[in-house]
C-alpha cells in the first residue's frame, strides 16, 4: 500500500498522488491499478473513489497505452462493504461504483484486467467492466447478493449485456457462480489461463501494447467504445470519422503505414 498520507479534495475524493486502498503507477506507458485492501479487497466508498481518483488522472496522461488493474492477495474482491449498503449510504455506494463504469467507458485508453482470485458481486462487474480480461483457472465470478437480501443495480443492467438474458437471470436471482472456463464461455472474460502462467500470458500481452503507438491504440478505442451503444450505421460513422480525422492527422499513423511499406519496424512518436 502507498506510504505517502492521503489527501482529499473539496468532494471528498482522493488526490491522484496518494492512495490507502490500491497502489497506482504509471511506468513505460502501462498504468497500473492494484486494489491492495487486505484481507480481501472489499470494495469501500472510499476505495471507489480512489479507483475512480485513478482513473481520472490519466485522461490528460497521452503516454499510456494500457490501464492495467489487478489486485494482491488471495481475492481480486468479494464486492462492497456490507455496511455501504444500509441507509443513505447506499447512494453514496452506488453512485461511486457507477463513476467507475462511466470513467472506463469514456476512456481512450484500452483496460485490462488481471484477475488472480475470486471476483464476487461488485468485484466481478468491476472486472468484467474492462475491455479484456485474463483470468486464472481456480478464479470465479458471481453474484451473490441475493442470499443477503439484496442485488446489484448496475448487475441487472449490465450482466444480460454482457452474458445473455438467460445466463443473467440465472447468475443473478440464482446466485450462481462461474468458473473462470464457464466466464469465459459465457463471454464475462475474454481467456481463462492456467493459474501458473497468468504472470506470464498477461505480461506477453502488455508488452504488445507497450510496443505500440499511443496515439493509434488510443484513437482505435475511443472508435471501438463510442461505437458500442449505436445502431450499426451510426457505429460505421463513428468509426470512419476517428479513423479519417483524427488517427489519420497523427504522425504515428503515417510512420506505420511507411514501416510497413519498407518491411521495417516502426519508430513511433507518440502523436
Amino acid at each position: 500500500m502507498g506510504d505517502a498520507e492521503n489527501t482529499e479534495d473539496a468532494y471528498g475524493t482522493p488526490s491522484a498522488a496518494s492512495y490507502k486502498a490500491l497502489r497506482f503507477e504509471t511506468t513505460n506507458g502501462i498504468a497500473r491499478i492494484t486494489l491492495d485492501r487486505p484481507p480481501a479487497n472489499v470494495l469501500s466508498v472510499d476505495t471507489m473513489r480512489e479507483i475512480n481518483s485513478a482513473l481520472e488522472a490519466l485522461e490528460y496522461q497521452r503516454e499510456v497505452k494500457l490501464v492495467v488493474l489487478a489486485a494482491t492477495g488471495k481475492y481480486f474482491s468479494p464486492g462492497f462493504e456490507l455496511g455501504d449498503h444500509l441507509g443513505d449510504r447506499a447512494y453514496v455506494m452506488l453512485e461511486e461504483f457507477h463513476r467507475i463504469f462511466e470513467n472506463l467507458a469514456k476512456t481512450d485508453k484500452p483496460s485490462l484486467a488481471v484477475v488472480a482470485g475470486p471476483a464476487l458481486g461488485a468485484g466481478s462487474l468491476l472486472a468484467a467492466g474492462c475491455d479484456i480480461v485474463y483470468a486464472s483457472a481456480s478464479a470465479k465470478f458471481g453474484h451473490p447478493e441475493v442470499k443477503g437480501g439484496v442485488f446489484n443495480p448496475l448487475a441487472a443492467a449490465l450482466l444480460p449485456r454482457l452474458v445473455g438474458r438467460k445466463k443473467a437471470f440465472e447468475m443473478l436471482l440464482g446466485g450462481q457462480s462461474l468458473s473462470a472456463a464457464d466466464a469465459e464461455k459465457y463471454g464475462l472474460i475474454t481467456r481463462a489461463v492456467p493459474d501458473d502462467k497468468l504472470e506470464a500470458e498477461a505480461a506477453a500481452l502488455i508488452q504488445r501494447f507497450q510496443d505500440g503507438s499511443s496515439v493509434v491504440l488510443q484513437s482505435a478505442r475511443r472508435a471501438m467504445g463510442g461505437a458500442l451503444d449505436l445502431p450499426l450505421p451510426e457505429a460505421i460513422r463513428h468509426a470512419e470519422d476517428v479513423y479519417l480525422n483524427q488517427l489519420m492527422a497523427t504522425e504515428d499513423a503515417d510512420e506505420g503505414l511507411k514501416a510497413v511499406m519498407a518491411k521495417r519496424k516502426p519508430v513511433w512518436k507518440d502523436r
